[in-house]
């Protein structure tokens, strides 16, 4: 299939943590990538869509952040941030199943003609239902390659066992077959959290949901109680709680 062609990802999360304890796991789950037509339109499988129930569906509010709700705001977005030649843009994404989603983290992608990557805005979500974005792109404004690493500042709250500093490192892998998303953070005192996101894609088919909802059907319900677990976990190992604090007044670092 095309790089830019709507799509099911069979991904795989890996969670690392290294310091002050040791903490790993690894769960499946999957995403969609979705263009402009599946996105704004509804178009796709029969059992997909888009701002009304269905087994699969997407809502408006399941992803942006004030100043961008679709793909029209991270035009111009991107157009503000410098970054040129915008073409294609898709959104991979977990859906609702059953009605039901969380998202830790949704990334709209940003293409040229040549469906080269041109920029990333990796769009986080915490638990207590805050949401910040972080626009990735190369420092050169040059198309983002398989080996780039991203750098950008970390400015929101997330896990309640990690204090905002630090810095996040992001890699991207976008290809016709497969997706490989890492995410590398480090807290500036010799801890941090290594997260991947790999998977392989499939037509997005009404097969595809079939089999997506009988492998995991509780869909972001399961991802939702492997949060908390894995929190009581940390908590009963001795790491300290932080308390939320208010996102930072600009939803986008760029």
């Amino acid at each position: 299939m095309a790089i830019i062609e709507p799509s099911v990802l069979r991904a795989r999360v890996s969670h690392c943590r290294q310091q002050p304890v040791v903490n790993q796991f690894t769960y499946g789950i999957d995403y969609l990538l979705l263009d402009e037509a599946a996105i704004e339109q509804g178009k796709g499988p029969r059992l997909f869509s888009f701002g009304q129930f269905n087994l699969v569906s997407l809502q408006p509010t399941d992803h942006g952040i004030k100043e961008y709700t679709n793909i029209k705001d991270v035009r111009r977005l991107a157009h503000e941030s410098g970054v040129k030649g915008v073409d294609q843009i898709l959104l991979l994404t977990h859906p609702r199943y059953w009605g039901y989603t969380f998202n830790p983290v949704s990334f709209w992608l940003i293409f040229d003609k040549s469906q080269q990557l041109l920029a990333v805005i990796s769009e986080v979500h915490n638990t207590y239902g805050d949401r910040h974005a972080y626009l990735c792109t190369s420092a050169n404004g040059n198309a983002i390659s398989s080996d780039s690493w991203l750098i950008a500042d970390k400015l929101f709250h997330v896990s309640p066992f990690f204090d905002i500093k630090g810095t996040y490192k992001f890699r991207f892998i976008i290809e016709d077959s497969r997706i490989g998303i890492w995410i590398n953070y480090n807290d500036g005192n010799g801890g941090g959290l290594y997260t991947a996101i790999i998977g392989d894609r499939q037509p997005f088919t009404d097969r595809e949901l079939v089999y997506a909802l009988i492998r995991r059907p509780l869909g972001a319900a399961k991802t939702t109680l492997l949060i908390h677990w894995q929190a009581l976990r940390l908590w009963c190992k001795g790491l300290r709680f932080r308390r939320r604090t208010d996102p930072p007044s600009q939803s986008v670092t760029r």
